[in-house]
């Protein structure tokens, strides 16, 4: 069955936001006898901008845009409404200049439940700058892996539902639209190219995306515990991989060698579990995801992707020794099941994190530095920022994207890209 024939993507943000507003105004009367609606509407958001410079040559900008986020909640009572927009000015990434609605939701708390309906973030997973079950929300690549987590998690057309119990909640999820992943391409910076033979020719259809029916439907389910002294939580996800795999026609005619790249996304059910204890200065945590049914791409350009099944895992530990400082050390590993050499990843993958922060002068400045090492290739980003709250509304960031080490590697791939970077934001 139908839910809405395919609509083209700002045609369903349109229907959203109509729904969610038709909903507030019929809602709007009921409450408003009570208390002036000024009162009742909460306008919030920020003015920000980051300009960088490349330390190697020309040094020109690699990223450089401003953004105004508007964010305005409506308490209506019975039912609360949340609308947010970004409008951004992009010098770098012409498609990233314009207006985008974020998220648009209502949500109803009732005794022990709450449903939110319309466009959302989802937030799932304990790691720090690190998706392992964090998925429902598909990411938004376009900076690479430069942009904060908040940044890059994007919102979904969904439903959710929560059962809120004393040691354990209940979270369902419906998710009616298929969003796919953003990645880097074109004359982006942060894309990257593909190695192709000399003498072959390369294609590449439009992704092949789930159209969007009821049997297309990603749905979630979450149980979290609240035990003494412990947190855990165990999920499932029946959704689509948010990246396609790369399906491949070879072609060898007289005009030479022809690859055809056929994008498709495919159905993944995801296991996750994870875990927290604190104990003394520490915090210490757990976190895997289980992926049943996901493709690979091979290493060779004229052989198609693996449909194969994996499990990633991390370990991490928070510590705060006292004195304002803050230190996390992660380790994430990830393994692929009956694994064929002709593949592009290996069996076993491993990558360790390391974020260290000291807050000076009152907390109003904190330092701080937040290293991903791949221990396979030996490339690493290290992201080096200090943060100083000139006012309460008013943050002077200054800081340093580090790429470095083998060029195989997804960071040292990025080694040219290395930038120093200057960010004002004024939040209201």
């Amino acid at each position: 069955m139908s839910l809405s024939g395919g609509l083209p993507g700002m045609r369903r943000a349109a229907a959203v936001v109509t729904c969610i507003a038709f909903l507030l105004a019929a809602n709007w009367g009921a409450a408003g006898e009570e208390q002036p609606w000024t009162e009742r509407l909460e306008l919030s958001g920020f003015l920000e901008t980051l300009q960088s410079m490349r330390l190697r040559e020309p040094h020109d900008a690699v990223t450089s845009r401003a953004r105004l986020r508007l964010d305005l909640g409506a308490d209506l009572g019975p039912v609360y409404g949340f609308v947010s927009a970004d409008a951004e000015k992009n010098w770098k990434l012409s498609s990233e200049t314009g207006v985008e609605a974020r998220e648009a939701w209502l949500e109803h708390d009732g005794d022990g439940w709450d449903v939110r309906a319309g466009r959302q973030i989802v937030i799932w997973g304990k790691a720090d700058g690190v998706q392992i079950t964090d998925i429902v929300s598909p990411p938004d690549y376009t900076e690479s892996v430069t942009r904060d987590l908040d940044e890059i998690r994007m919102p979904v057309d969904a439903v959710k539902f929560r059962l809120l119990g004393k040691w354990v909640d209940t979270e369902l999820i419906w998710i009616p639209v298929f969003k796919a992943a953003v990645l880097p391409t074109g004359d982006n910076p942060w894309a990257v190219a593909r190695v192709v033979p000399e003498n072959v020719r390369v294609s590449s259809a439009a992704p092949r995306e789930p159209a969007t029916t009821l049997e297309n439907s990603e749905i979630a389910l979450k149980l979290s515990a609240y035990l003494p002294g412990w947190d855990a939580a165990a999920s499932i996800f029946h959704t689509w991989d948010d990246h396609p795999a790369m399906h491949r026609d070879v072609l060898d005619d007289e005009d030479g060698m022809h690859v055809a790249l056929e994008p498709r996304h495919h159905r993944l059910t995801v296991f996750g579990l994870e875990c927290s204890r604190p104990w003394s200065d520490f915090v210490f945590r757990g976190e895997a995801a289980y992926f049943r049914g996901r493709y690979f791409e091979p290493a060779s350009l004229f052989e198609n992707p693996a449909r194969k099944n994996a499990l990633k895992w991390l370990a991490g530990a928070d510590w705060t020794p006292g004195n304002d400082w803050m230190v996390t050390a992660q380790l994430v590993g990830e393994h692929m099941f009956a694994h064929e050499g002709r593949l592009l990843q290996q069996a076993n993958s491993y990558l360790a994190t390391l974020h260290v922060s000291k807050k000076l002068l009152r907390q109003t400045l904190t330092l701080s530095n937040m290293l991903y090492y791949d221990l396979d290739h030996g490339d690493f980003f290290d992201r080096i920022k200090a943060e100083y709250a000139v006012t309460d509304a008013l943050t002077l960031s200054v800081g340093a994207d580090v790429f470095g080490g083998d060029r195989a590697g997804s960071y040292g791939g990025y080694r040219d890209n290395t930038q120093v970077w200057v960010k004002v934001k004024y939040s209201f």
